[in-house]
Formats: C-alpha cells, structure tokens, sequence
C-alpha cells in the first residue's frame, strides 16, 4: 500500500497496525488495496475471484455490524464510503451461495444513511459518494436520492460561489476538484439530475486552479500539497491551458484575482513567447481554515523564470504528533513575518485590508492580528514592467520592537551573502533578495541534519534541503523592506533607494536597458519608465 513498505503479516488481520500508521490502518479498511486482485476476476480468472471473496467475508465477520467491530478504523471518517464503493464494484463476482454479501451491501447504506456519522469536507464527500454507489447497487432510488440532495449540500460548503474549496491547500483543491466531479458523474450515468449552481462552481473551481497554477504546470505547495504537477483528464479550457502551459485549452482574462476564502494569485501573464519563463506569485490570508491548512497566512510563495525560489514547508504525512508534521505545518516553516519575542495567536485571522491592480502593478496590504497589541502589515507589490516583488512589513509601536520575517528558499538554490541581501544561485539561472532603507541582521541556514530548518517537505515522508534567510530589525515602529528580482529580461540593478522615516520607497531600478522609478507611499505607487540606457 503505497507509499509504505511492503507487509508480509497476515492481511485478514483486522486490527493489524504494522507501522504505527493511521494512514496504512486507514487504507487496509477501505479495502481498496484489493482493486488488482477485483480486476482479475473480473477478467473470468477463478482464483482470484476465490481470494477477493475470502478477504472481503473476513472483513464482514470481524467488523459488523458496526457496534462490534474489532477495529475502530472499520468505520470511520471516508473509511467507510470509499470501501462502501470498493464492495458495489465486486457485486459482480457474488453468487447465490454468497448470502453474507448483500446484508453487508446493507449494512453501508445503513450505516450511511445515518447523518450523525457523516464528517465534514472530503471524507464527507466520499462518505455520500459510497451511500449513493451502494443504494444504486441495491436498487434503492429513495437511497439514491438521499445521497444526491445531500451530495449538493456538501458540495456547497466544500466549493463557495467563487469555486474555491474549503480545506485552504491547493493540492486538496485539485484532488477534491477531481473527485467532486467523479461523484457527480456517477449521478450523471444513473439519470439523475445534477443542480445547475454545481456544475456553474465546478466550472469556477477549474478557473480557480488554473490561477493557482505555476507557468510550468506545477502547483506552489499549500497547505498539505505535495511538489506535483497538475494532471489527469481535463477538459475545462482555463485549467487545460494551465495544466498543459500553454499548448490547450485557452487562458484567463486576469493576471490577478483575490478569493475570498484566502488566496491572491498574481502573474505577469499566460503563454505567449514567455511560456513557462512568466513570474507567478500565490499569498494566503484570512481566517484560520480548519482541513488541509498550514499557518501560512501571510506567507508569499514566488515563481519566476522558469522554477520556484522562495516557497513554503511543503507537505510531510498525516501524522498528528509526529514532529516533522507539525513543524511544517507551523509558521517557523513558512515565509512570513513574526516578533520573535512575543507570542503569536495561531487562530487569528490575517485580513487583506488593501488591493490595487493595474496595468503596472498589483498591490496587496494584510493586517496580521496574530499579536494582540501590534499591528504587523504586510504589502506585497508586483511591478509588471521590471517584473520584479517588493514586500513591506512594518509593526506599529511607541518603544522598541524586534521585527523579523523569514524566506524559505527552495532546493537546488545556493543562497550567497552580498553587501544588501543575498544572490540566490540555482542551475536554471539566479535571483536576487535585496533589502531597501535600513539594513537589518542575516542570518542564512542551510538545511542540516538533526534540525527541521530549512527543509521542504516534497511527497510523503520525503524532505529535501533548501535554506532558510532570516533577517531582523529592532527599533520603535520597525520596517522591513525586501526587493526580489529573477533574471528573465536580463539582470536587475538598484540604481538608488531610498525608505522614509514615514516609510515612503522611492527606487530606481534597472533591468536590461530599461530603468524604471518606483515611488510606493502608505495610500498610492507610482511606477515610470524613465529611460531606456544608451538611447
């Protein structure tokens, strides 16, 4: 059972815990891991079909009815639906001398029937998804349309008008994109109707991904997302074009959207001459989602020229006291900033308090209510035409205060030190992390055995090194402001700068033999080519 190691204990061994894994237990119950063996037989090979019997009768004799059930995992959370569907699709194989076999059909129905043992998001999903299969499998409509009406219920919670899901992970939006849309499918092929509003939010949730979408088809890693590409069957044309970069399907009008439920997407543009070389940025914020979330609100995760730079943990595995899960799911492994001496309030919301996009910049404000008696602000501006980020936090105080943020920096990246920042070194090319004003303390961490820092979690119990650049500033009303350029276009160069005690930026910046002046108040920006060098 993938990803873990092979077993060689006895596989009708109900309450076998091997590894001390709730996802290997979880996996064993839903039987699915006999869909190889349910395929053969299907296929008229008789010893198969023997097995798969065996196995399935075992599971019924030791786990039902559901009050005696050796195992707590036998009916739990998606456990249940999904082994519900596993047991629909054997029916097949089933003959008159098999009489256990249609009670324990009965027994899922019943037992999903049962709204007080439906959980909330996708193991809800399959949940419903296994009542409507089994009820078909039965012959029940009344069963079937159960599960359609409560089937929509959910979906309306999972996916909001704007078609964004609820579990604050761009991997889990992907996977519940594709299995929302098999679940609905299945009441398609039994003739049953489908309510426009869902298939008007699958269609939005489509969209929204695509925006989530790196220009080289990979999705930034959210909350629990592994380092993969997006893929699969897709036929709805934003997410088709996102998926295959550029070559189907037809792109987005905006560059730049804000959805409610926490993400801001922003790029420099779709296909085109530039393809995969466009620059792409994803920032979370708003409240503090329960399901799939990290403690990345506030985090900025930045894409240019052809691959990642400064990324978040990453994802591990579901195990809730192991170590390394919970340090990725923390803000120590996320690009955010923070007092470090003081405690933060994990369950305060991060609001967007300011946005501007425009053909010249696109310009996003956050309040971090994390600290009851400061207010920490984030801006995060994109610059279209020298097509690089500046970030400004700032903490409003009336005595000395440490700010600090941190940027995680993704593998294959060689961070080196210059006088205002650090050049980022990898095979594709370089980038740049300049800070503006008032030159805070280093520190740069490159990942080390024995300490989390600076790992990125890419797939299940697999993490990768990156570093990890800390900079930090004490004052009264501290500020930080930070500058990353990529190198597509040619290098850039800070012809001057300059950050006001009132904390107004004022910059020249050069990129190929263009130089831009920036000028970004509190309430405005301001940003003009003013020269193009040698004309």
């Amino acid at each position: 059972m993938p990803p873990h190691r092979d077993w060689t204990g006895d596989l009708t061994d109900w309450t076998a815990d091997p590894y001390a894994n709730r996802n290997w237990t979880f996996q064993h119950h839903t039987l699915r891991w006999l869909n190889p063996v349910r395929h053969l037989a299907q296929e008229g090979d008789q010893a198969a079909r023997d097995y798969w019997v065996t196995v399935v009768e075992s599971w019924a004799k030791a786990n039902t009815p559901p009050k005696r059930a050796e195992s707590r995992w036998a009916w739990r959370h998606m456990v249940d639906g999904t082994r519900a569907i596993q047991l629909a699709l054997g029916s097949p194989l089933m003959t008159d001398q098999d009489e256990w076999f249609v009670p324990l059909l009965e027994n899922h129905r019943a037992w999903l029937s049962e709204p007080k043992n439906i959980v909330l998001r996708n193991h809800g999903m399959h949940q419903l998804s296994g009542l409507f299969v089994v009820s078909a499998t039965l012959r029940d409509p009344e069963g079937m349309e159960t599960a359609r009406q409560r089937l929509a219920d959910m979906f309306r919670k999972s996916f909001d008008e704007e078609g964004v899901n609820d579990e604050g992970s761009t991997g889990y939006h992907r996977l519940n994109l594709a299995w929302w849309e098999q679940a609905w499918q299945r009441v398609r092929l039994e003739g049953m109707e489908i309510p426009h509003e869902v298939a008007m939010r699958l269609d939005r949730a489509a969209t929204v991904l695509a925006h989530f979408t790196q220009p080289d088809g990979f999705l930034p890693q959210i909350g629990d997302t592994k380092h993969e590409a997006v893929r699969g069957t897709i036929t709805q044309k934003h997410l088709q074009f996102a998926a295959t970069c550029g070559e189907a399907g037809e792109a987005p009008a905006e560059t730049a959207r804000v959805f409610s439920r926490g993400y801001i997407t922003s790029r420099s543009g779709w296909g085109g001459e530039r393809g995969t070389q466009h620059s792409h940025m994803l920032v979370r914020h708003g409240a503090d989602l329960p399901g799939h979330s990290h403690q990345d609100r506030g985090a900025v995760h930045l894409y240019t020229a052809g691959r990642r730079w400064l990324v978040d943990g990453g994802f591990f595995n579901y195990q809730e006291n192991d170590p390394t899960r919970r340090f990725t799911l923390g803000r120590q492994a996320h690009s955010v900033a923070f007092l470090p001496e003081l405690d933060y309030r994990t369950e305060a919301e991060v609001t967007l308090i300011g946005q501007s996009v425009t053909k010249d910049w696109h310009d996003f404000t956050l309040l971090d209510k994390g600290y009851a008696d400061y207010r920490l602000i984030r801006r995060v501006s994109y610059l279209t035409g020298p097509d690089l980020w500046i970030v400004h936090d700032q903490v409003e105080s009336t005595e000395p205060v440490t700010l600090a943020h941190r940027w995680l920096v993704d593998t294959g990246i060689r961070p080196a030190r210059h006088d205002r920042g650090f050049v980022l070194q990898g095979r594709e090319g370089r980038a740049r992390l300049d800070w503006l004003g008032r030159l805070p303390q280093f520190e740069l961490h490159r990942a080390t055995k024995g300490d989390l820092r600076g790992w990125v979690g890419t797939a299940w119990e697999t993490l990768k090194p990156g570093s990890l650049i800390t900079a930090k500033i004490r004052r009264v009303s501290p500020r930080l402001v930070t500058m990353f350029s990529g190198q597509y276009g040619g290098p850039s160069g800070i012809v001057n700068s300059y950050v006001s005690t009132q904390g107004v930026l004022t910059l020249n910046v050069s990129r190929g033999d263009s130089v831009w002046g920036v000028t970004i108040g509190s309430e405005s920006i301001s940003v003009a080519l003013n020269s193009r060098l040698g004309s």
